[in-house]
């Protein structure tokens, strides 16, 4: 074979290969996508899913209680003082990690906070003063029982010295704990309480540190299957819903909130489960942001979350037992049977008469809503702030005397907010994966316009030889034409010429 049959077989090989390339470069890039975002031990995302490379940052604020001492006066309102933020750095790690023969995945959850002093606004020997949450709870959850009870109760409180209030620092009210002899009763006798908390100290977040026994065992989709279901959990504590809510309310939907499928669309919204609500929460389209250079979806909480079924019917179920006006959520039953309410930093978006009953709320959208925003084509988060307040309700009690006169309020203790951004570094990452329909598009046009030039090369010279070769002839057989045309005309003009040169023989014989 000569040179110029291989060059144009390649140059045809380029062409080919690049005109391929370019119409089946989504396939490329979605099958590159889907191997490296799905759950397997060599995916690219599995090592960042199982231990984040970089910390979540959690900011505490809680509310001071200046006036207890007012309580029982007419028209009294509780005035709080908000403390903080109180800032730890927290580090999310899964363990006891199970692959499953059905394409999932077993694990629990395993959290380790770091109080961050230098950026918080005071220190963790701060004095709070707020409700009793050990007494307010055995009353609230024997509400119920028999007179009996509630009467034992009621002598069992005053033999404890309990009082409405209590004052605690902010590292016994977080992880520390502190005792209380209720709790004592409530372990030996746990008839009298009728709790169903055994802890031997009260903290809120009371040996959660560097535990993953507090949020239960998770189990979510791989997406080895299908891509759009990368993430979705299964199962919580082995069941598909939550006994902590009855109907759709206990319906187990979405992701855990670190794993979302790909391709995000603005009208779908997304689902995520948390177990500290014991249910999943929705958040709905808001708009478009840019996060370090790479565009994103921003969806908010949606107020369906904390909706009694005013704003949707659907959502009765949010109730729990116990309904209160609108934008508040009740995970009493979440919560071992405490008056546990949840609901937005100081009553954003809630019924005004819960702020009306309480000085010291200033809602501000900005600084008290949570929202997720996804980079859409991947679904992976690239900020992320979850934002909760937690309160209890005060209300009065006929048969325990330390609530007989009491005003009902709902009552706010803290709130939170926990917020991870991208890096830099795996935003760059991202941004190369994000690219690659871009590169691959210009590698396939490179390869033809490639094909082209050694088209060029294998076919333009052998042209102009060959078309030198026809000019050359075309001029030797322009010559050759122009002397056959010489020679033509000199015969037929030579015999007059040589007649006129002088007598022939045969005319001088006739002279």
């Amino acid at each position: 074979m000569d040179r110029h049959s291989i060059l144009m077989w390649v140059a045809l090989l380029l062409a080919l290969v690049g005109t391929l390339l370019t119409l089946s470069g989504d396939v490329i890039f979605n099958f590159i996508m889907a191997k490296e975002l799905r759950l397997t031990p060599t995916s690219a995302v599995y090592s960042v899913w199982q231990k984040t490379p970089m910390p979540l940052t959690v900011e505490l604020y809680f509310f001071n209680w200046t006036n207890p001492d007012e309580l029982m006066n007419e028209g009294f309102r509780p005035n709080l003082i908000e403390m903080g933020p109180y800032r730890f750095k927290e580090f999310l790690e899964k363990t006891n990690v199970t692959w499953n023969t059905n394409r999932t995945i077993t694990f629990r959850r395993l959290r380790r906070w770091y109080f961050d002093g230098e950026n918080s606004n005071g220190t963790l020997d701060d004095s709070v003063t707020t409700l009793n949450p050990v007494a307010l709870s055995a009353a609230y959850v024997s509400r119920f029982r028999s007179s009996f009870i509630q009467y034992t109760l009621s002598s069992t409180l005053l033999m404890t010295g309990q009082k409405v209030w209590v004052t605690r620092t902010v590292r016994e009210f977080m992880f520390d704990g502190y005792s209380d002899p209720l709790l004592t009763v409530a372990t030996k006798f746990p008839h009298v309480t009728q709790s169903r908390f055994t802890a031997d100290k009260f903290a809120w977040f009371y040996k959660r540190n560097d535990s993953s026994e507090h949020e239960g065992v998770f189990n979510v989709d791989t997406g080895e299957e299908d891509t759009s279901t990368i993430g979705v959990l299964r199962a919580w504590n082995f069941k598909n819903r939550s006994d902590s809510f009855e109907a759709n309310c206990g319906e187990i939907k979405g992701s855990v909130g670190d794993l979302f499928p790909p391709g995000q669309k603005k009208d779908k919204p997304l689902q995520m489960f948390s177990a500290d609500f014991c249910k999943s929460i929705q958040f709905d389209y808001s708009e478009e942001t840019e996060v370090l250079g790479i565009p994103g979806y921003v969806y908010a909480g949606s107020k369906s979350i904390m909706d009694n079924g005013t704003a949707d019917p659907d959502t009765w179920c949010n109730c729990g037992g116990e309904c209160v006006p609108q934008g508040v959520l009740n995970i009493s039953a979440c919560r071992y049977g405490a008056p546990g309410f949840v609901s937005y930093p100081h009553f954003l978006d809630a019924d005004p008469i819960f702020s009306q009953k309480i000085k010291g709320m200033s809602p501000n959208p900005e600084k008290h809503r949570m929202y997720v925003t996804l980079e859409p084509t991947t679904g992976i988060p690239l900020d992320v702030a979850g934002r909760f307040q937690i309160n209890l309700l005060l209300q009065p009690s006929r048969s325990i005397s330390l609530y007989n006169d009491v005003p009902t309020v709902l009552f706010p203790i803290m709130w939170f907010e926990e917020s991870v951004r991208i890096t830099p570094e795996l935003a760059g990452k991202l941004k190369l994966l994000l690219a690659l329909p871009a590169i691959g598009l210009f590698f396939s046009v490179g390869l033809i316009l490639l094909g082209l030039v050694v088209l060029a090369v294998a076919t333009v010279p052998r042209a102009l030889r060959n078309m030198q070769w026809r000019l050359l002839r075309h001029r030797k057989e322009k010559v050759a034409t122009r002397r056959r045309y010489q020679v033509s005309f000199l015969n037929e003009n030579s015999r007059p010429l040589v007649a006129a040169a002088g007598p022939t023989h045969e005319d001088a014989d006739v002279k």
